[in-house]
């Protein structure tokens, strides 16, 4: 009997560049795309999904003639699990050095879950006015993370500027902290090609990660304006074609951009008709905003409306339009400003 075709795990972009899409669980934002680069000398991987599709990884490369041990280096767009997780395993495999290269601040190893201790995420929940009962419930945020990678040593710091080897690729490196503090794109100037990791995506608008720092129950940054002003930057370069981590290659990234701001004016919006109903905790206008959360993810996605609520409202605050201010319960109130 003849042998049905096995599927084809990789995907030719350019020249020496295939895109290996591999699954990662919910809808949004779809499977991971990372990116393998092939040259006469060199070998590297951009992102790696997490540690639970190292399978497919594997036989994605084999397709190529190549194992683990071919690759030269690793870099990782972000410090989300779905872009390092199978990092440690892709060194295991190896038996021979790889590096491993990030813009995060601390070089020491890729940190999992949420970036911050359990202790200082559940400072920013209560004053977010989360209950008990699903603060507990998210804790289970952690254990999840666990299972998609594992920790795993960074050997070099990249940066602005920066310029790195993939393949017979010579990219540079351009800083757009928004999604995390710590994302970054790669341009390669002559062909006008930009990998854009959770930067740009075609069919959402990336969520602007709250960026806690340990020991702080409220970010200092602001990741809406962080993220809006690394849209524009990457603008600036008005590159040709861009290859996401997740979702379609985009060739109409002006649309993309306007897409974004009208989300965004949106979202606003809609938040401040909630506020404008009277004094309401941040979860509070999760739950009016969001009423279709899903129930059977509900940790990760209150998380993640949560995270989108408050940002939102740090740029309302910073535009007068909205009032914050602590009670003497520890939650966080927020206000409309009657002048605005």
């Amino acid at each position: 009997m003849k042998q049905k075709n096995k599927p084809v795990l990789s995907r030719r972009m350019a020249e020496g560049v295939y895109r290996i899409t591999l699954p990662l669980p919910g809808e949004k934002p779809g499977p991971v795309n990372v990116y393998l680069f092939m040259g006469e000398t060199h070998t590297a991987l951009l992102d790696t999904g997490t540690a639970r599709t190292f399978g497919h990884l594997s036989r994605a490369l084999a397709e190529h003639g190549l194992a683990c041990s071919d690759i030269d280096r690793i870099v990782i767009t972000h410090s989300h699990v779905d872009h390092y997780g199978a990092a440690r395993k892709i060194l295991r495999a190896s038996g021979s050095p790889i590096e491993v290269a990030a813009n995060f601040e601390k070089t020491t190893s890729i940190a999992t879950g949420l970036g911050v201790s359990k202790e200082t995420m559940a400072g920013f929940l209560a004053l977010m006015g989360v209950p008990w009962p699903v603060r507990n419930a998210m804790r289970v945020l952690s254990s999840f993370f666990s299972l998609l990678g594992d920790r795993c040593r960074v050997t070099a710091f990249i940066q602005e500027g920066d310029v790195i080897q993939m393949g017979d690729y010579r990219l540079r490196i351009i800083e757009t902290p928004g999604h995390t503090a710590d994302s970054i794109c790669l341009y390669h100037e002559p062909t006008g090609i930009l990998f854009s990791g959770d930067h740009i995506l075609p069919h959402i608008t990336p969520n602007a990660f709250v960026m806690l720092e340990e020991g702080r129950y409220l970010p200092a940054r602001l990741s809406q304006r962080e993220f809006y002003r690394s849209v524009d930057k990457v603008a600036e370069f008005s590159p040709a074609t861009i290859y996401p981590a997740h979702g379609r290659p985009i060739d109409d990234f002006q649309s993309i951009r306007e897409m974004y701001v009208a989300n965004f004016k949106e979202r606003e919006e809609n938040i401040m008709a909630i506020v404008r109903r009277g004094d309401k905790t941040v979860y509070a206008i999760v739950r009016e905003l969001f009423t279709n959360l899903n129930t059977a993810r509900l940790p990760l996605e209150i998380f993640l409306a949560v995270s989108e609520v408050y940002t939102h409202l740090q740029v309302l605050a910073e535009k007068g339009r909205v009032r914050l201010r602590r009670t003497v319960a520890g939650r966080l109130v927020v206000s409309p400003e009657v002048f605005r």
